[in-house]
């Protein structure tokens, strides 16, 4: 290993609220050596008592590939523990290789940069987009209170109440039938709940309409794909722009002054989430001529033009391939991070969900019957009585 001391190669920017680790002309070849390293990086960590970004340094970084588990499993529970995202700078091509695939496998992004002012912008992109504070610990950022909603006869949730906190990514399951989709109809303002409230940030906005929960921060994905199919990725992402316009009718007619600045504007921010969904290449495509998955993707970065604060995903992996699922789960997963988007998950996969989620409340006949972990929600007999049929 080089001669200068683990402690010198860990650096802590207060300004950037990041950590920099140097592994520059190191060489990992034990899994000795691998811990060393790490276990001074978490003693660091935890002795800070916050979370950081991380800007990591694999230039001339050697790492044998028998111990590359051992390094990224390392590396993966210092994310977990005391992390708000990382950027990569320098590494070599296997090594890129490496992270690239275990990035996939793991769902999460790999975010490889050229040089250190690539990644220090990158880090700057990720502080801007994550919210400036949590609530304290109880506060709920979307508070579900005791919600009826009837048809006629037909009682389609009864009683159902949960709460959610910011940044977290939580997840509504059940059989079907269950009241998923009429939960998020109710939480989105389409539909009016018979009884009970929906507050957000502390504030009763039950009886809004969906245009003004939209404004608050509200945007929502649908079951079944909502598009416009003879236009291109780019323009049905930019409809999602229209609550951020501001200039008047006459000037957007003439395309002049600022009409044109501000579809400028909007344009720059919708090209940086088709480069944030890696659908470049589609940008011009009508979206009627894409693959399912992939309009699934663009329909998704249309619901991020909205900026929302909160963004309601109904089955956004029905129908994909294995591979697609992989795909929209690390997407999901890279919004929540960077971002710091809460998320209101339905999802029928049972693996996606447990492993991206943070809670999730189960639905059985409009009723919720479960709530908790992904652990504890797994285990729970009534839950599996519920999905299996059992007794």
């Amino acid at each position: 290993m080089n001669q200068r001391s683990i402690e010198d190669r860990i650096t802590f920017h207060e300004s950037l609220e990041t950590m920099e680790v140097d592994f520059s002309e190191m060489t990992f070849s034990t899994k000795e050596e691998i811990d060393a390293f790490y276990d001074e990086v978490d003693r660091q960590l935890a002795g800070s008592g916050r979370r950081w970004y991380f800007l990591v340094n694999y230039i001339e970084c050697v790492i044998d590939p028998d111990v590359w588990g051992q390094f990224a499993n390392r590396g993966k529970n210092s994310n977990v523990s005391h992390g708000l995202g990382t950027v990569r700078i320098g590494a070599v091509a296997e090594t890129r290789d490496s992270i690239r695939e275990r990035a996939k496998t793991e769902k999460f992004r790999a975010n490889l940069y050229a040089n250190r002012d690539e990644a220090l912008f990158a880090l700057g992109e990720m502080r801007k987009r994550r919210p400036a504070a949590a609530p304290e610990l109880g506060e709920a950022y979307v508070q579900v209170d005791n919600i009826y909603l009837n048809f006629g006869g037909i009682k389609a949730l009864q009683g159902v109440g949960f709460g959610v906190q910011r940044g977290e990514i939580f997840s509504i399951i059940g059989p079907n039938g269950a009241g998923k989709t009429s939960m998020l109809n109710v939480i989105s303002g389409f539909y009016r709940p018979s009884q009970g409230q929906i507050f957000f940030e502390g504030k009763d906005r039950t009886h809004l309409p969906t245009h003004a929960v939209a404004r608050l921060g509200f945007a929502r994905t649908f079951q079944n794909i909502a598009l416009f199919r003879g236009m291109t990725t780019l323009d049905n992402i930019m409809t999602g722009r229209l609550l951020q316009m501001r200039s008047n009718v006459l000037l957007d007619a003439l395309y002049w002054g600022p009409a044109k600045k501000e579809e400028i504007k909007h344009r720059e921010r919708v090209e940086e989430i088709i480069d944030f969904l890696e659908i470049q290449a589609i940008r011009k495509t009508p979206v009627g001529r894409l693959p399912y998955g992939l309009q699934k993707r663009v329909e998704l970065g249309r619901a991020l033009a909205m900026e929302p604060k909160v963004l309601l995903l109904d089955e956004p992996m029905a129908g994909m391939n294995l591979e697609e699922k992989e795909d929209m789960a690390r997407f999901v997963l890279d919004v929540n991070e960077q971002w710091g988007t809460t998320m209101l998950l339905i999802e029928h996969d049972m693996g996606v969900v447990m492993d991206i989620s943070t809670q999730v409340v189960v639905l059985n006949h409009g009723e919720k019957i479960a709530e908790g972990t992904p652990d504890e929600v797994r285990t729970d007999p009534v839950v599996i009585r519920a999905y299996l049929g059992a007794g």
